[in-house]
């Protein structure tokens, strides 16, 4: 395992629905590296705040935002908010994180979000989408890597 992989671990990949992903023969398949980080960072933005029962620091509010209008200052808490949770990933390395809205309406939110990890050269980047019809979030990797 190198150095990257120590910092960032080894978790069980989760699919876009936030399942466990099983090979044929039924092993989980994990994560590692960058791709941990990642996924932790998805998992704490999906993940609504005080509810889980071992943790209840970890997760966010996003959700709180949905039905809320779009006007600036429901922007500005958004953004807020994504950032300040990204932020508490200890891997993150402070001011390089960036929330912009994409798009607020009715059907919900769309927002670009950015950040770096330590030693690590460039940015990772997901699309989070929160809608009202389900209240469903579906967070999106874009990395061009």
């Amino acid at each position: 395992m190198s150095l990257q992989d120590d910092k960032f671990g080894q978790d069980i990949r989760l699919d876009e629905n936030m399942q466990a992903m099983v090979a044929a023969n039924g092993e989980l398949y994990l994560t590692d590296g960058v791709d941990t980080g990642c996924q932790d960072i998805k998992l704490r933005l999906f993940t609504p705040l005080g509810s889980l029962f071992y943790d209840n620091a970890f997760g966010s509010k996003v959700y709180l935002w949905v039905k809320d209008e779009n006007h600036l200052a429901g922007r500005l808490a958004f953004c807020g908010e994504v950032v300040r949770r990204m932020r508490m990933d200890p891997r993150v390395v402070p001011g390089s994180e960036a929330c912009s809205i994409l798009s607020w309406d009715h059907t919900g939110i769309t927002a670009a979000v950015s950040w770096r990890f330590i030693d690590v050269t460039h940015a990772q980047n997901l699309v989070i989408e929160v809608g009202t019809d389900n209240m469903e979030m579906v967070i999106k990797d874009v990395s061009t890597d």
